[in-house]
């Protein structure tokens, strides 16, 4: 009986952390789409908590994003408050032109570098080539949305359409389900930025 309730223990134990960080995920990204600087702080533990979900499930390049999402998330957070000397009134922004230049660069090259890394670091990795490249792109997502860029939300649309099957395929069936409603929260939040970005104007 004691074997039974531990057993029981050490399977609940996941999924009961994996429900926590999906619902301050889903929290994070309405208050993101919402332009709510409360965004970062509530992403900041949910990266926390997900950090220990996918490591234990071997998306271990899952696992290091949750470190830099932790990093971006403070950043992001410091950019949006009212420390940043250089503050701006949220105001929302379309990435400037030189960008679209450098970003699909600086993405190809760091994505072949991490591959080749985390390849060779983790063998036994749970789809490395998809993971690897939805790190990639999350953090570029990531850095676009702290500079309030509003192409952030295609990226992160696209992200999610790509998570979704990872993580089904991965057994985790309630960050697939929660990606899934991401889809559909990434793009309210681009029709919220662009209609608030409208009105700046």
């Amino acid at each position: 009986m004691a074997i039974l309730s531990i057993l029981t223990l050490e399977t609940m134990l996941p999924i009961f952390w994996e429900t926590i960080a999906a619902i301050l995920s889903l929290w994070c990204v309405w208050l993101a789409a919402k332009n709510n600087v409360m965004n970062w702080p509530v992403a900041m533990v949910a990266s926390v908590i997900y950090a220990y979900v996918f490591y234990q499930n071997r998306f271990y390049s899952e696992t290091y994003l949750q470190i830099v999402f932790f990093a971006f998330q403070s950043y992001g957070w410091w950019f949006w408050s009212n420390f940043n000397p250089n503050k701006s009134e949220k105001t929302i922004q379309h990435m400037p032109s030189r960008f679209r230049i450098i970003i699909p660069i600086v993405f190809l090259v760091v994505f072949t570098i991490w591959l080749n890394v985390y390849l060779y670091f983790y063998p036994n990795a749970q789809q490395p080539y998809i993971d690897a490249f939805l790190t990639v792109l999350s953090i570029t997502a990531l850095w676009m949305q702290a500079r309030r860029w509003l192409e952030n939300w295609y990226l992160w649309i696209l992200a999610d359409l790509f998570y979704v099957p990872m993580f089904l395929i991965g057994n985790q069936y309630i960050t697939s389900a929660l990606y899934a409603l991401f889809v559909v929260l990434a793009t309210k939040g681009l029709l919220m930025w662009r209609q608030e970005m409208n009105l700046q104007e």
